[in-house]
């Protein structure tokens, strides 16, 4: 899940890329590193930590080059150091490369390059790569046959850049981990990922697995990795702005993707045509396993709770679990949705290939148009919420329990477990959701006064029960992601089965507590919290913390808006910066 960059052009190569390595650094900031071709070397610059730390050495660096690649690394394979910091070169100093993924074969072909007389310097799978294609192009010099062959003895995941001293062209190739082409005039540019290129061009050509380029300054050529035979792309254009990318006055990109939750709501309506059209396929299949990681997986979670209050069979399966236990049960007769707000989850496209492989019907929820688990999948429902830079996930959860909430309403409806009237007074609802959600978003001075009295705890627990135990997980995530604080989840009602020990006087309970049915059970719960002296946080319509009236089996659209906000305001009264929580990047690529 590292980023990486390439330009090719007319400019000053370092501080282009300096600058599109700023845009992709919510990927990896363990360490950063820039390679260039001066003078016929090849010149680096890199360092532990963030991508800033390079900036005063760029400034300094005297050289003149238009041709280089970078990367922001998430550490795998060796600890986060100078020595690891991607570029990598070659024994000669001839071969330079850039990674994104694991190597699973490295440690074979470490082991005959050792053998053959190749030094190595890091601790990464990623130093393999230039030492192979360096022992292929010593047999003919020609750098791109090396390249192709070097490549193709590589398994696992991998977006990879190679710049060649005695060359003016960057060869990329993918398999697995995502990599895209900016075209501009005259100059161009690779990257991990859109906002990179977003200050230089908006046209696109998405690369495809088991694809590799050749770039140059006036001319991209595809190719196929097996035949080695000239694709023919479609050139994309990006809709999103410069803007939309960047902070637009906010002090975090979290606390501007939190105030953007109103427009997740709205824009996820925007695809309510391929929702009804997908909820029409879904109801001929007997099964329907919703399937996701991390923030994801608990608008999954809330997408079974659903299903299952229309009556509808459902199960909501971590994607890492599915592909190595469930997907045994995968068949014709099932239906897999899978929810991912990069579509570039490892784990989610893993478990997509194999629903598909044994028949399912696969349906992707997802942010990033174009992205790999939207080829693989049959239909694809776009959340449309823009980019998402902060690493914790916040508008995109939104646009993901709107879009599923939207998708289960028009299946219930479908398999007429509710009526024209029920669906209607319900889509109206959503579409009065992002007023109530601005409202709550008008009341962040209370939750930052909050946050100011829980800074310093250090146990959390937040409690839920049915749709709004999604909701305590995903708060109790988000505290833990950014504020690095010890908080677990759990269903109200497993409180007495253990965790109730732990409740003392200075431990922290936020209960979350929807004016429905149980709400009286959620009460007795909340009462045997407060019993053990713990101090409870209630969100509810008249709680500690209150929210605007709203149909329950909507209440987590809105009700973990101010745990978001809460969440935010802790981390940054500790200090701590949101944006780039420790030891975790935004798109997990890698198994």
């Amino acid at each position: 899940m590292c980023g990486i960059a390439g330009y090719v052009g007319k400019r000053n190569a370092m501080v282009v890329l300096y600058d599109m390595l700023k845009r992709l650094e919510y990927r990896g900031y363990d360490s950063a590193g820039i390679a260039v071709i001066a003078e016929n070397e090849i010149v680096f610059v890199k360092d532990r930590g963030k991508v800033s730390n390079l900036k005063k050495r760029i400034l300094n660096m005297k050289i003149s080059s238009n041709i280089g690649i970078a990367h922001t690394r998430w550490a795998t394979h060796g600890i986060p150091s100078s020595k690891n910091a991607h570029p990598h070169s070659d024994c000669s100093g001839e071969i330079t490369i850039v990674h994104n993924g694991i190597i699973e074969n490295y440690r074979e072909l470490k082991q005959e390059l050792i053998e053959r007389g190749h030094k190595f310097t890091s601790e990464t799978d990623t130093e393999v790569i230039p030492h192979l294609i360096e022992e292929l192009y010593k047999r003919n010099r020609d750098i791109e046959s090396a390249f192709v062959s070097a490549i193709k003895k590589l398994r696992g995941s991998f977006a990879i850049a190679v710049i060649n001293k005695h060359d003016d062209k960057i060869l990329i190739a993918r398999r697995e981990s995502p990599l895209i082409v900016g075209l501009g005039n005259g100059e161009n540019f690779i990257a991990s990922d859109m906002p990179a290129i977003l200050p230089n061009t908006k046209r696109i050509i998405i690369l495809n697995d088991f694809e590799y380029g050749i770039i140059s300054k006036d001319s991209v050529v595809i190719r196929d990795l097996t035949s080695q035979e000239i694709i023919e792309k479609e050139i994309q254009r990006i809709e999103l702005s410069l803007e939309e990318a960047e902070k637009g006055g906010y002090r975090h990109f979290m606390l501007k993707e939190i105030f953007e939750e109103p427009d997740a709501i709205r824009n996820a309506l925007r695809s309510i045509d391929d929702i009804k059209r997908i909820s029409e396929k879904l109801k001929r299949y007997e099964r329907i396993y919703f399937v996701a990681c991390g923030t994801a997986s608990y608008a999954a979670l809330y997408a079974k709770y659903l299903l299952e209050r229309f009556g509808i069979p459902s199960e909501a399966i971590i994607g890492s679990e599915f592909r190595y236990s469930t997907v045994n049960v995968i068949n014709d007769k099932c239906a897999v949705v899978l929810i991912s707000q990069s579509g570039e989850t490892a784990d989610t496209i893993a478990s997509a290939r194999e629903a598909k492989r044994r028949k399912a019907y696969v349906v992707s929820v997802v942010n990033v148009v174009g992205s790999s688990l939207t080829r693989i999948s049959d239909d694809t429902i776009y959340i449309f919420s823009g980019p998402e830079i902060a690493v914790a996930s916040t508008k995109a959860y939104i646009g993901q329990l709107t879009s599923l909430a939207l998708l289960c309403l028009n299946l219930a409806f479908n398999l007429r477990k509710i009526d024209d009237d029920y669906i209607n007074e319900m889509i109206h609802s959503i579409e009065k959701l992002p007023e109530k959600v601005e409202d709550v978003l008008k009341k962040r001075e209370e939750i930052e006064n909050l946050a100011k009295k829980l800074k310093d705890r250090r146990i959390f627990f937040y409690i839920g029960r049915r749709f709004n135990y999604p909701t305590a997980l995903e708060g109790a995530l988000k505290i833990k992601e950014i504020s690095y604080v010890h908080a677990e989840a759990y269903p109200a009602g497993e409180m007495k089965h253990g965790p109730l020990a732990l409740l003392e006087k200075g431990v922290t309970v936020i209960a979350i507590k929807p004016n429905d049915d149980i709400m009286e059970k959620m009460e007795s719960n909340i009462e045997e919290a407060r019993a053990r002296n713990a101090d409870v946080i209630v969100v509810s319509e008249d709680g500690d913390i209150r929210v605007p009236v709203v149909d329950p089996i909507l209440s987590p659209i809105l009700y973990i808006v101010p745990l978001h906000l809460l969440a935010y305001y802790i981390s940054t009264i500790k200090g701590l910066d949101p944006d780039k929580p420790r030891n975790l990047a935004k798109s997990v690529t890698v198994e």
